[in-house]
């Protein structure tokens, strides 16, 4: 509670530069510890009627949401998540059950309609990822940064996989033979592990804000490396048959939600829990059947919740490794044929443009829209939904009223450390130049208390915005930098992690591991070793390369 208490004093007299009544009514609840109704406070840019009134309301209602350590009596946050877990479970069984008779080719003559166009989404999907799959040999496997179902806490780096007990569900038995052939594999024969057969996945959360936790499932070893694999080889075909490049689609989000903040032109949709709503029968009336045996065969058929193992009505779960993958396919299929039915090209980057559960498409299918994805499980976000002659979009990230980026700064990480500082320095800094947009003039005097209070190494560290958190963000008049053969090197805090030598695990696991692309190069001809998750570290003043 004290490094709570510390960014409490921190934050007030940010709040009240804001100096409107909704940031003086937070910082008056914040000063009188009335934590539960500052986060039960909401900003919805409907009830604005311009852009930096707006900003000032809802950059004051979201700065500490996210905080962490943010605990108020009287709300469970993991209970919450679970709860919400729980209503996608029952979403998912109410899907599977409508959906049932169009696989079985049942169709009463008012579902007709339906049934033909789900046929139409099953052939777009077809034509954009191929009839089948990779084989199994083919399939390039890959690590996730977190958990496993049998690799917990710390011990969470590849090479603790590679030395970990390798877990599998009975489904995935048919990649028992390509594991053994991988580097891993070959590693865990070596030293004689036998595999462990799990059920599913365990259930657990991860902070999101003040009020609920967010839902994850950890996925069996196996499992989740060939997970990986299938959702990286959607993603390729979705690139190549439809140009439409995932790895570039937030931005292309962005400046799309910010054009239609103008325009209106375009509506920006999103959907609650939509990855614990993708149901078993949608995605098995969707994609070509050698594509569901596959991803099937993979999934988690249930999944451990405080001991008990529930079985599944949802397909995969956030966790899963192509989840993400799966849920945008499905989405813009779903939506791309919808728009070719009333009359638009309904392609990926011109008038649809999807990424997980993020959409964008014509403002006026909106309404059509939210009723087919209704249709197939899925419910509408109305808090962050946005269409209509409202001059405000939302997406992956990007909020925009008419034109204004109005996307609010949260702090997420208790000010306990000088460091710290740093980033909190910086994000209120773009609020105010975001506030300066609206008022012709920057004002950052009331930052003065934050520079104030770091040690004098610390405050040095001034240079450009690329460079991130290791430096203050400052007016080029003010960097501290030297140059060096032609290279500018800037003073900045460096995050020093106390890693583990390579010498730490055997060879074969070290060689398994390099040729999984693992280790910390930092510019040596040699690899020095691997840093475990939210390992130990200290900060250090360095000098860093612009570059």
């Amino acid at each position: 509670m004290d490094s709570l208490n510390t960014s409490l004093r921190v934050l007030l007299p940010l709040l009240e530069e804001l100096g409107s009544v909704r940031s003086l009514t937070v910082a008056i609840m914040l000063r009188y510890k009335e934590y539960a109704q500052v986060l039960s406070l909401k900003t919805d840019p409907r009830h604005y009627a311009n852009a930096e009134q707006y900003f000032l309301d809802v950059q004051a209602t979201s700065l500490v949401k996210k905080l962490e350590n943010f605990n108020v009596d009287g709300i469970n946050r993991r209970q919450a998540a679970l709860n919400k877990w729980l209503d996608g479970e029952h979403q998912c069984y109410r899907t599977n059950e409508r959906l049932s008779k169009f696989l079985y080719r049942y169709q009463p003559d008012e579902d007709e309609a339906i049934f033909r166009f789900f046929l139409k989404v099953g052939k777009t999907i077809e034509s954009w990822i191929g009839p089948s799959p990779p084989n199994l040999d083919t399939i390039e496997g890959g690590f996730g940064p977190g958990a496993t179902f049998s690799d917990r806490g710390l011990l969470t780096t590849v090479p603790d996989k590679i030395t970990s007990t390798p877990t599998l569900t009975a489904g995935a038995k048919w990649y028992i033979l390509p594991y053994l052939a991988s580097a891993w594999g070959r590693s865990d024969l070596r030293y004689q592990r036998e595999l462990s057969w799990v059920r599913g996945n365990r259930y657990l959360t991860v902070p999101k804000t003040g009020l609920i936790d967010r839902s994850i499932a950890v996925e069996p070893a196996i499992n989740l490396f060939y997970q990986k694999g299938l959702g990286a080889s959607i993603r390729r075909r979705l690139r190549r048959r439809t140009g439409w490049d995932l790895d570039l689609a937030q931005d292309i989000h962005r400046r799309e939600a910010r054009k239609s903040s103008v325009s209106r032109e375009f509506a920006t949709l999103d959907l609650s829990n939509a990855s614990d709503t993708v149901s078993r029968n949608l995605v098995k009336l969707l994609l070509p059947a050698a594509w569901f045996r596959e991803l099937d065969a993979l999934r988690s058929p249930a999944t451990l919740v405080d001991g008990h193992w529930h079985v599944l009505e949802k397909f995969s779960s956030m966790g899963n490794g192509y989840t993400f993958e799966l849920e945008t396919l499905l989405f813009a299929a779903i939506l791309s044929v919808l728009l070719e039915e009333e009359g638009r090209v309904g392609a990926l980057g011109y008038d649809l443009f999807v990424f997980g559960d993020d959409i964008i498409l014509p403002d006026d299918i909106s309404g059509k829209a939210i009723s087919v994805l209704k249709y197939c499980g899925f419910l509408v976000n109305e808090e962050k939904t946005f269409t209509g002659p409202l001059g405000f979009r939302e997406s992956c990230g990007g909020d925009f009223f008419n034109g204004h980026d109005v996307r609010p700064y949260y702090i997420k990480e208790a000010i306990n450390d000088p460091w710290l500082l740093i980033p909190t320095y910086n994000g209120f800094r773009r609020t105010l130049q975001k506030l300066a947009t609206f008022r012709g003039r920057e004002n950052f005097e009331v930052l003065g208390h934050l520079l104030a209070s770091c040690p004098t190494v610390v405050r040095s560290c001034k240079g450009p915005d690329f460079l991130g958190d290791i430096v203050f963000h400052s007016p080029e008049g003010e960097w501290r930098y030297k140059w060096e053969h032609g290279i500018r090197y800037f003073r900045a805090v460096i995050r020093v992690n106390q890693g583990l030598p390579w010498s730490h695990w055997k060879p074969n696991v070290v060689l398994a591991s390099a040729l999984y692309g693992e280790g910390d190069k930092r510019g040596k001809p040699r690899s020095l070793g691997i840093t475990p998750r939210d390992a130990p570290f200290s900060m250090a003043v360095k000098w860093v390369p612009s570059s």
